[in-house]
């Protein structure tokens, strides 16, 4: 389905991206596909971690030809010749999902599970299984099993997500080394029934078969700093020029002194240096220096016999990145067709508030699941928009795509106003809907609240795309309007109730803390200060910001001691994120001012503030070397004690809470007797990986650094694009059809897109060391829209 193509927009693209120079063949060609970018991008599975698996030599294997399969739930399983089985269900039953009370319609269907009993055999011997899969789904493409292999010894990691292709056999691997595997008790292969949006088909088909075990040689490293065994770690979609350019090489797998650059055109050595020894308290590393080099081109590495994959240093090295995020949010769309994943969905979807009904349909799906944060959806459109701007005069084609899509974002932002400041802000949901009003699957339980904090956003959005979407008149003077109407209702809220209170755990504000929320209120008035050019403004702008500094940690010494924020004014604890992140609204909100009122009384202040939090980031930097992952953060060893910020950072937190924090507290590097550096944010829930939280620092970094024309913060900033593209220890690009290695990812509702993005990288249980496991689940490999909008917007400081 999603290969069909209208000749003539087919035409029209090509007239378009054609002459392109700055975009890859095969990138042309897509986009070419996907009909002017209204049509899901092709998923490339050739250069897919999990299809590379299959390429690896096998040492030994196994049949498992004799399994016999019952079925658990709804459907049907009939076992097959040669240990197969072949599974039917319907998309949906009678029955409305039901899930829990303070989220009833976060649910399916209900399972289909195909189940065979191993009977406690060891499979240790073995590091991978293989198996052939073939599904057949009529009206969406998106088809996917959960695969559970159940030991004797338990683990937390959950079932692994295999995503594959519609109406073809799928040849799939899946490595388990991170699984018990000693005392087997079955194997489990389950679908969950999602409904139907009214377009797909009544049930499902699938047929698995060559069920195998595999001993397989080079197993894929799932944890620690030193670079996969036989790879590069370095940047997969290139290097900007004039910025540090780096890879990493495990040493050991390398026995040469040098390494070069080849010119792939030519094939001539273009570049030589010396490959450096570097020994930290992460490892020992190998270390390819050629920042020196800025040639403009199209380049591999060599080392000795290895020759890596080609990759440009150019100014224009994210472009083919930036239209795969923008397929994956295109595709996230809700209340839109996006051909070969859903209809128009979820129209029947409604705000209910003061006896009115208003229509949550729109905006862009949450993450892998069919959830909807209308906040979120703001902060998408304006990073959107934030890259759009910066993009155009270099490439105002595609300038023009990503105000297109912020466009659609901000109509939602729009469209979810209620009465009195109030906002249809949220909805949990797992399953499609009909989109029909008045039938037994409409939707009523959206949520609505009143913050200060959400509405002092929304006018700083709403204020930037008024000034910045000068073409688009219809929306530009509502924008503005609105923006002076949003903050009015923020102030009204703050001046009656104070900061906030956050009373909804399920959305990504619950952890704001009151700094936090007076960045947000000072940034916000900067830009109606702009839009509008009332002094009152500037005024509220000044105010927020003395409460932002006396948050501000001013100590005389390290500067990892120094810089950073407090949640108050108590200094309980330090600002930390897990998850969502949005540390960038501290910066946004000193720039923003010391550009605006660059006459205040107290500019000095807000430009030391700036310069100490710069240092604080800078110093922070030399404990991922040689990596430039941004560490989460200094803590303080008694953090947990602040009650309400720690239950409030730590959702749904253990008994044992308390005692976690102490251990992975304990296993950062200790500044003192109350401080340490953590890498890896403490956690202790679901909520984990750290993609929203490097790339919030590295937008931070990049602010700092462009204020302050310091070279060494705007690597940090660009550092976390790179970390995210393949330089990391797993040398696998985070970004799916971008570069080489990447992960098959958590997208169960909408299947495998190309551009999507992870929650990220998370820590191995209370260390601190990195940890990418081969199993696909949430939360950390689930897909997640934050990821997206937080990349294009460090992006756009580039």
């Amino acid at each position: 389905m999603r290969k069909i193509i209208c000749l003539f927009c087919w035409l029209s693209v090509i007239s378009l991206f054609g002459q392109n120079k700055s975009l890859s063949a095969d990138c042309c060609e897509q986009l070419s596909l996907s009909v002017q970018h209204h049509f899901p991008l092709a998923v490339d599975r050739s250069r897919q971690l999990e299809t590379l698996t299959g390429t690896k030599k096998v040492l030994n294997s196994k049949t498992l030809s004799k399994l016999k399969w019952t079925v658990e739930g709804f459907g049907r399983v009939k076992s097959a010749r040669g240990g197969g089985f072949v599974m039917t269900f319907p998309r949906l039953v009678g029955e409305r999902p039901i899930g829990p009370l303070d989220d009833p319609d976060y649910a399916t269907y209900g399972q289909c599970r195909a189940v065979s009993h191993i009977g406690g055999k060891d499979w240790t011997a073995y590091n991978c299984i293989a198996m052939d899969i073939r599904a057949d789904a009529r009206g969406s493409d998106v088809v996917n099993l959960n695969f559970v292999l159940e030991d004797q010894v338990p683990h937390s990691l959950g079932a692994h997500l295999i995503n594959i292709d519609n109406h073809q056999t799928n040849h799939v691997y899946f490595e388990i080394n991170c699984l018990p595997r000693k005392y087997v008790q079955k194997l489990i292969l389950y679908a969950d029934m999602k409904g139907n949006d009214g377009t797909m088909s009544d049930s499902i088909r699938y047929e698995v078969s060559n069920l195998r075990l595999l001993q397989i040689t080079r197993p894929n490293q799932e944890t620690g700093w030193v670079p996969h065994d036989h790879y590069v770690s370095y940047s997969m979609s290139g290097y900007l020029p004039a910025y540090r350019k780096i890879a990493i090489v495990n040493q050991k797998d390398y026995p040469v002194d040098s390494f070069q650059l080849v010119d792939i055109n030519n094939h001539s050595v273009v570049f030589r240096a010396p490959l450096e020894s570097l020994h930290t308290t992460l490892g020992n590393f190998g270390v390819l220096d050629f920042t020196s080099f800025c040639q403009p081109g199209f380049y591999a590495i060599r080392l000795g016999q290895y020759l890596s994959p080609a990759f440009p240093i150019s100014t224009h090295v994210f472009t083919n990145t930036t239209w795969r995020l923008l397929n994956f949010i295109f595709c996230q769309r809700c209340g839109y067709v996006v051909p070969g994943i859903h209809g128009r969905c979820h129209a029947d979807l409604f705000a209910v508030f003061r006896g009115d009904t208003l229509s949550y349909s729109g905006g862009w799906h949450d993450a892998g699941d069919l959830s909807q944060q209308a906040l979120q959806t703001a902060d998408v459109a304006h990073a959107l928009l934030s890259l759009a701007v910066a993009r155009r005069k270099s490439d105002p084609k595609l300038a023009a795509r990503l105000q297109e899509e912020a466009l659609w974002g901000l109509r939602f932002v729009l469209q979810c106003r209620l009465p009195d400041g109030y906002r249809a802000s949220s909805m949990g949901l797992l399953h499609w809907t009909d989109g029909i009003k008045g039938t037994g699957d409409d939707i009523f339980t959206v949520r609505k609240q009143h913050n200060a904090f959400d509405n002092y956003l929304y006018s700083a959005y709403e204020a930037m795309a008024a000034m910045q979407l000068d073409s688009c008149r219809e929306i530009t003077s509502e924008l503005k309007k609105q923006a002076i109407i949003d903050f009015q209702y923020a102030q009204g809220k703050y001046k009656n109730e104070g900061v906030d209170e956050f009373t909804i755990p399920m959305e990504h504000t619950y952890n704001t803390s009151a700094s936090l929320f007076h960045a947000a209120r000072s940034w916000a008035a900067s830009q109606l200060y702009v839009l509008t050019h009332d002094a009152r403004y500037a005024q509220v702008a000044r105010s927020s910001a003395r409460y932002i500094m006396a948050c501000q940690e001013k100590r005389v010494g390290r500067p990892e001691l120094r810089g950073f924020f407090y949640r108050d004014t108590t200094r309980q604890s330090i600002v930390h994120f897990i998850h969502q992140s949005r540390s960038e609204l501290f910066m946004q909100a000193l720039v923003s001012l010391c550009k605006t009122q660059p006459r205040a009384a107290d500019y000095p202040q807000w430009q030391q503030a700036i310069r100490l939090y710069g240092n604080y980031l800078k110093a922070l930097a030399v404990y991922t070397k040689p990596y430039d992952m941004a560490p989460s953060g200094t803590y303080m060893a008694h953090e947990y004690k602040d009650s309400i910020g720690f239950r409030k950072l730590h959702l749904w937190a253990p008994a044992n809470a308390d005692s976690l924090f102490r251990l992975q507290f304990s296993e950062g590097v200790r500044l003192d007797s109350i401080h340490a550096v953590r890498r890896f944010p403490i956690c202790f829930s679901i909520f984990n990986g750290n993609e929203a939280v490097i790339l919030s620092l590295g937008k931070s970094a990049a602010l700092c650094g462009h204020y302050l024309s310091d070279r060494e913060l705007l690597d940090i900033g660009l550092g976390q694009l790179y970390w995210t593209v393949g330089k990391n220890p797993f040398c696998q690009s985070l970004i799916y059809g971008e570069g080489y290695r990447y992960p098959s990812m958590d997208s169960f509702s909408s299947g495998e897109i190309t551009g999507e993005i992870p929650v990220g990288i998370r820590s191995y249980g209370n260390t601190d060391q990195p940890y990418w496991p081969q199993v696909n689940n949430a939360c950390y490999k689930e897909v997640w829209m934050t990821s997206a909008g937080k990349f294009l917007s460090l992006l756009s400081e580039y």
